[in-house]
């Protein structure tokens, strides 16, 4: 077993370790045997020999062994494995002295399909036979033809295991999968007696339910009372199952680990365990990744309803599932749980499920209204006194007449009332008796119950005589019953420390301390013996030893902090040396803080140290390194309770230093939760960042910023911003001044907005870029949209026809007309796995779109015919809403109530009455189902939202002024915006506030993000994404089993609400700095220059439209005396700024208003001042014209026949200006007179580098950067009238720019092109650009990458000497193979040997811009500020200069 281990990660035993298909064991001491410590004690006696370490490391449940056996048990299910155990006793040559070396438990793993089997022979001769015909050889070599045939068979019809393993990884990641339940199988099998529970195996009940005859489910329920041995009997039926080859899946629900007590966890362990043995199924949930569900937080209903409801109720029909659900009673929601599984009715696999757990009242109820349809059954396990026997017969090792020991039996019996865990204790005790009189005295004070024979174990741990032994046990019982999962004992010896570190023999101790009260099993976890034992010491009362509970929670955090804040963990996390403790601290210490109590002050110190130190940031790093950033989510919500509970208390008091600690806190409780937000993409993919290169970024008021940003100002500096606070802005997005939204949706990772024009735009949800199909252009009028549940497939409903677009493309897929009476579409719905179109129309009809069809055409589905009710006017339909599977409708009137049908038939359920008793009946403008139950929850005209039960008729109205309503996708919480800019967020059971955002502009529309994190809406010619920290923390309780009732309920009944406030932004159109530093101007949106001061902040604004017309260009003269811009009437602007001394402003002075109107044709694209500042020069789509800075009237105008250019000053000759387009640069005088134009030829080999989607029939030039020596420029090539991602970079040295080759005007040179081939930068590097920004003194590339950072590339041609004699341009006439060939030697040399091999090394990230920086304006406006070092960078109106030491 060893040697297959240290085979898994040793390349040269790789392919063997590949070859190893199944294990057999041969009486091996998986779990030691008791005789290893009598051979040692043998052999430290003697002379002979000395004592062995591998004898002392067979000793039973040895660390050794059960670290083995831990690690073996993670790549055992790979294998099959066979383990023979021996029956009979060994002679050990003593007389006729007979022992058991070992017992079957130790020769038997224990895991799930593990194949046990009996040898008839001792120790010795279990590998021994007679002959090949000894039944012991038979048994074995049967065994070994069976693991030989079903190789064979599987390896020919298997997938590649890599394959299987990275589905499989990938599914544990979407699922959040951490750990299957097999360690709580291996721990109750381990208990398991030979002999025992073979009666249920014959059980009426039970064989029903294993052999339904037709496919119909059933549900099985076995009880049974306290520790009667119901989760020893759920294993022997797993293991029934496996071997049976029957597909089971199997949970064990744990009260000592609050994860194992959730639902949600329960879910998505079977669904897991289901797609490893069902490879459609796996294949299926992992195309869910595409709907963006957070699965670990998600409402176990959403879970439920997506993987099980969705997927496995509906594929083929197959072998029958079996769940074995062990713990029923201890799960946060039992009742959730029976009514979840009673929709297994509707699967097309017949599922049998086996509950097991205690019988409660609770159960019992919920158990009775089980649908008929199930089968459900109930078994009692209370009564099998023969397993009660036969366990004591096993377990008992007295040496004594068979008459006598069967009376001994007989009274362990009636002694146990049932009780296994009464029995097990007494047997313990019994085994220890030397004589009969013992054995008499030992049952006489065995107490009668569990409570008694508890009591009796508390006593022995409070008479212990020595304090230090007390004080041990004290402390582990405490760790042990409120730590929130079980400890390993590496774990606990850890979170003991000074306590544990003089301890010979820490495993041993804790047994025989404790009292019997914990076990540690063969993985080497520490848990109670029972949930019942837990509750004793828990309970409070006069008890002979207890745990308090709040001192406890005190301990642990305690124990938590210490480990988070010793010395040297940071060097052990980087270097994988995590201390065993560490994940649980971790993860868990803002738990314990929370149960501490107010009065502790020491707790209150403590923490309030650990916040103010740099252990804060090692802490986030841990979480970062182990994927755990959701934790400062929970921490965040329990330090807020903390810290409320603090100001509601009289202790500690409140002088000053204890309200700045408090304030502190509730500092920090806020910044965890934006640190995910906002950071949480750079932290995942550098964990370290959150030392050196967040805090800089985060608002000057937070907790981080003032503890550790201050520290980096000298290396990294944020400046320019007013907000001091976090806001809950993620994103904003605009559509251009005069383009209005009418619509919004989400789904998958795209946001989709319906615009004025009949297009829809589309963005990445991620990171808020404009995808690369958008815009979508329907080419007419559209009315309504719809996404797919994944985002791949766009539905758009316009005047004449519908089209199917498919979203990574944006091609359509299919366009059918519609109905010649053009009736207006008021829903619409994906149903069928995205294959079917329902819509509602404005005619009271519903009609579908099959696309599983060639050419799908409308099928009548529905036709409403609504009844007349006396004194209503019933009209044409204003409003509907489908439900999620298309079978119920909500259509609304004016003037009408509204109506609720069955699609099926069509059936009308009713209508749905005001509660109040005015005549008013109120128009229904907004109306949704809730995903989950048949409930409407819909919005008056009048702002009242109202939520409404057909089938009742119940109806609940609150009023909130709203317009605008949305759900979210699990239905637990809705939103509302209104005319003043309004948003809140209510919980929909009760209608409770839990949020609420104000901001200016009506909201046109509203959408929750799928992971319920955020909620996008739009105003006009914008849109925003706010993530609040109210819907983080409420989306982070979902599915979480830590104080799962109370939680939920406490954010509903809240009496503060948290609320944000955003004011109106005016987006900045354009930017730039002056070149001799500190200066920069901004323009915006609505026609407003702004002056700004490095040191000083803004200092005016410069100009500032009457008429609102955007400010599109703006430049500095390169000696920065003068400073111009445009607008959006194609006004230019020349202003003259003179810096001042010290803190005086700079003298401004506007020289000219030159209107452009009747000059150009197009808008204002460029603005270049001449070197001397003497002209500037004007571009338009078609016309460039330059301009007199003393006469401020035009000199020249040249119209353009060529593509649009890029222009810049040629960096080797100022009296040169250089046109760079797509496919050509022209370079032309300051007298606009043609000089010479060059055009692009790209060799073969080069082609091949060029990417299709950055070369199609039109392209644009983005940005043109020349390096700081000025020998060589880079071109930033993307496709026109598409946003893709993928950009082509063309580089050239200036040198190959020849002026002494120009023509001189007039003659036939200037008609004859030359050829230029460039060289495009290789695909390794271009692939992480999104934007290049600048050349650095050593010419490093800096670009803002895919990521969000800014990062400096050294360009690897520089110095190399072939490239100072670039290929000479040729003439169009010259021969395009010898120019090739000529290009081709130098840059193959380059291309091949150098940057395609290492331009990915050379990547060198500075910094990462947060994640809500991120906008078209950012893309389009960002650059480096040389002079100071800066990165210039819009956000939200403003401009944030980030200096950079770096940036050098």
């Amino acid at each position: 077993m060893q040697a297959y281990m240290q085979g898994q990660n040793d390349p040269k035993y790789e392919s063997i370790i590949k070859a190893i298909s199944a294990i057999t064991f041969l009486a091996t001491p998986h779990r030691g045997t008791n005789l290893a410590e009598l051979l040692d004690r043998i052999l430290r006696s003697t002379f002979v020999t000395n004592s062995k370490q591998y004898i002392s490391e067979l000793a039973k449940n040895s660390f050794t062994l059960q670290r083995l056996n831990e690690q073996f048990r993670h790549v055992a299910p790979r294998l099959d494995i066979v383990s023979f155990y021996e029956t009979q006793s060994t002679s050990i040559g003593l007389k006729s002295a007979r022992v058991m070396i070992l017992e079957k438990d130790s020769s038997v793993l224990g895991y799930p399909g593990e194949t046990s089997k009996a040898l008839d022979a001792d120790h010795h001769n279990v590998c021994k036979y007679d002959s090949p015909r000894d039944p012991n050889y038979i048994t074995v070599r049967n065994a070994l033809k069976s693991l030989v045939s079903k190789i064979i068979s599987t390896s020919r019809s298997n997938k590649p295991p890599l394959s299987n393993r990275r589905e499989s990884q990938d599914l544990k990641s979407l699922l959040a999968i951490t750990g299957l339940p097999d360690i709580d199988y291996i721990f109750f099998r381990d208990q398991w007696a030979q002999g025992t529970n073979d009666w249920f195996l014959e059980e009426e009940y039970y064989l029903e339910w294993l052999h339904v005859r037709d496919s119909a489910p059933s549900l099985l329920w076995l009880n049974g009372g306290p520790a009667t041995g119901k989760s020893v009997l759920s294993s022997f039926i797993i293991n029934s199952l496996v071997e049976q080859g029957v597909s089971c899946q199997y949970f064990f629900i744990r009260f000592g680990d609050q994860k194992k007590r959730t639902l949600s966890l329960l879910l998505r362990s079977i669904a897991y365990q289901i797609a490893r043995s069902l490879p459609d199924f796996m294949q299926r949930i992992l195309q869910l990744v595409d709907e963006a569900i957070d699965f670990e937080t998600a409402d176990p209903r959403t879970i439920w309803e997506r993987i099980f409801k969705s997927i496995l109720f509906n594929m083929e029909e197959g072998q029958p599932l079996y769940w074995v659900i062990d713990g029923l009673d201890e799960a946060d929601d039992p009742r959730a749980l029976i009514r979840l599984f009673s929709d297994i009715s509707l699967s097309s696999i017949p599922i049998r499920i086996l509950l097991v757990g205690r019988k409660t009242s609770e159960i019992v109820a919920v158990f009775q209204k089980v649908p008929k349809v199930l089968k459900a059954s109930l078994i009692s396990i209370e009564g099998h006194l023969e397993d009660l026997r036969c366990y004591i017969q096993q377990e008992l090792s007295m040496y004594g007449t068979t008459e006598y020991n069967e009376s001994i039996v007989q009274r362990l019996v009636r002694g146990a009332q049932n009780n296994f865990l009464w029995v097990r204790l007494a047997v313990d005790k019994l085994n220890f008796c030397h004589t009969q009189v013992d054995v008499e005295l030992a049952l006489q004070q065995l107490p009668v119950g569990m409570e008694a024979l508890y009591d009796r174990m508390a006593s022995s741990i409070a008479q212990n005589p020595s304090a230090t032994d007390r004080a041990l046990a004290s402390t582990v019982l405490q760790s042990v019953t409120c730590s929130l999962r079980v400890l390993t004992v590496a774990e606990l010896s850890q979170a003991l420390h000074e306590d544990a570190t003089k301890i010979l023999d820490f495993q041993r101790s804790i047994v025989d301390l404790c009292g019997g009260f914990v076990v540690i099993d063969n993985g080497g976890n520490v848990a109670m013996i029972h949930q019942t034992a837990r509750e004793y010491l828990l309970s409070g009362n006069d008890r002979p030893f207890g745990v308090d509970r709040d001192a406890a929670h005190e301990q642990v955090f305690f124990s938590c902090m210490r480990c988070l804040m010793a010395i040297g963990l940071r060097a052990k996390v980087k270097g994988s040396q995590k201390p065993e403790f560490l994940d649980y601290a971790a993860s868990s210490w803002s738990s314990h803080l929370k149960s501490t109590p107010l009065d502790r002050v020491q707790v209150f110190e403590v923490l309030n140290k650990f916040l103010t130190g740099h252990w804060v940031l090692i802490w986030i790093q841990v979480l970062a390194t182990s994927k755990q950033l959701r934790v400062l989510i929970q921490a965040s919500k329990h330090l807020s309770k903390y810290s409320a509970k603090l100001k509601n208390d009289a202790a500690p008091s409140g002088e000053d230093h204890h309200i700045v600690k408090q304030e502190l806190i509730d500092s920090w409780a806020e910044d965890f939760v934006k640190i995910v937000g906002k950071f949480g993409t750079i932290l995942r993919r550098n964990p370290e960042s959150i030392y050196k290169l967040i805090p800089p970024f985060c608002p000057h008021n937070s907790a981080i910023y003032q503890q550790f940003g201050k520290m980096q100002d000298k290396s990294l500096l944020v400046s320019g911003l007013s907000t001091e606070n976090w806001d809950d802005s993620l994103a904003r997005m605009s559509f251009g001044f005069g383009t209005y939204a009418s619509s919004i949706s989400a789904a998958g990772a795209q946001i989709a907005i319906l615009v004025s024009s009949g297009s829809v735009v589309l963005y990445d949800s991620s990171i808020f870029e404009e995808a690369t199909s958008s815009p979508i252009k329907h080419g007419e009028r559209v009315y309504r949209m719809e996404l797919n549940s994944t985002g791949t497939l766009l539905a758009t409903y316009g005047y004449l026809t519908t089209k199917i677009w498919e979203i990574s493309t944006g091609k359509c897929k299919w366009s059918v007309e519609n109905i010649e009476s053009r009736p207006r579409p008021l829903a619409m719905l994906w149903t069928n796995n995205s294959t079917m179109l329902l819509v509602g129309t404005d005619d009271r009809r519903i009609r579908s779109l099959n696309l599983n069809q060639t050419s799908p055409t409308w099928q009548l589905v529905a036709e409403l015919e609504e009844p007349e009710l006396e004194g209503h006017f019933l009209n044409s339909s204003s409003y509907m809403a489908l439900n999620k599977d298309g079978r119920l409708i909500a259509v609304a009137y004016r003037g009408h109530p509204l109506s609720a049908w069955e699609t099926d038939g069509p059936v009308h359920i009713g209508h749905c009455w005001r509660k109040r008793e005015e005549i008013a009946r109120g128009e229904v403008i907004e109306a949704v189902w809730h995903p989950h139950y048949p409930e409407v929850l819909g919005l008056y005209i009048e702002g009242v939202v109202f939520k409404w039960r057909p089938y009742d008729g119940e109806n609940d109205e609150i009023a909130t002024g709203a317009s605008r309503l949305a759900i979210s996708r699990d239905g637990n919480i809705f939103a509302t915006g209104d005319v003043r800019g309004t948003v809140k967020v209510y919980t929909t059971s009760d209608f409770c506030l839990l949020y609420q955002l104000t901001s200016e502009d009506t909201v046109l529309g509203l959408v929750f993000s799928p992971d319920l994190h955020r909620f996008y809406d739009i105003r006009g010619y914008y849109g925003n994404a706010w993530e609040p920290n109210a819907l983080m923390r409420f989306a982070e309780q979902r599915g979480k089993g830590i104080d799962s009732g109370s939680e939920t309920e406490s954010l509903g009944q809240r009496s503060t609400v948290s609320e944000s406030w955003s004011w109106r932004i005016d987006s900045i159109t354009a930017l730039a700095g002056s070149p001799i530093g500190r200066l920069y101007c901004c323009g915006t949106e609505k026609g407003t220059v702004r002056l700004h001061d490095t040191q000083r902040g803004k200092l005016a604004d410069l100009h500032v439209s009457k008429s609102f017309l955007s400010i599109e260009q703006m430049s500095w003269s390169n000696d920065g005396r003068y400073f111009c811009f445009s607008d959006s009437s194609k006004k230019v602007i020349i202003m003259s700024i003179t810096p001042s001394a010290g803190n005086l402003d700079p003298v401004v002075e506007t020289r000219a208003e030159i209107p452009m109107k009747s000059s150009t044709n197009g808008p204002i694209l460029q603005l270049l001042f001449h070197p001397d500042s003497s002209q500037l020069l004007v571009r338009s789509s078609s016309t460039i014209l330059t301009i007199s800075i003393i006469s401020s009237s035009t000199i020249l105008s040249l119209e353009l026949h060529t593509a649009e250019c890029k222009w810049i000053i040629h960096p080797q000759d100022p009296t040169l200006i250089i046109g760079v387009g797509p496919n050509a640069i022209h370079i032309l005088d300051w007298n606009l007179a043609e000089r010479q134009t060059y055009k692009f030829e790209y060799p073969p080999h080069q082609s091949m580098l060029l990417n299709p989607e950055s070369f199609p029939a039109q392209n644009t030039v983005d940005r043109v950067l020349v390096t700081h020596d000025k020998k060589h420029v880079l071109v930033q090539i993307s496709p026109l009238n598409q946003n893709s991602k993928e950009k082509t970079f063309l580089y050239f040295e200036t040198s190959s720019w020849s002026t002494s080759l120009a023509a001189t005007p007039g003659t036939d040179q200037e008609r004859d092109s030359m050829a230029i081939t460039p060289f495009i930068l290789p695909r390794t590097l271009s692939s992480q650009i999104a934007l290049a920004v600048s050349f650095l003194s050593h010419d490093s590339l800096i670009f803002l990458s895919r990521t969000h950072s800014i990062c400096s590339w050294r360009l690897p041609f520089r110095s190399d000497p072939s490239l100072s004699s670039p290929p000479p341009p040729r003439s169009r006439s010259t021969s395009i193979a010898t120019a090739a060939t000529t290009s081709t030697t130098v840059l193959d040399h380059h291309y091949t040997n150098d940057a395609d091999n290492t331009a990915g090394d050379r990547v060198e990230p500075l910094f990462s811009l947060p994640g809500d920086w991120i906008s078209r304006e950012c893309l389009a406006l960002c650059s480096i500020w040389g002079v100071e070092r800066s990165l210039l960078c819009p956000r939200n109106g403003e401009v944030a200069v980030v200096r950079c030491a770096a940036l050098i």
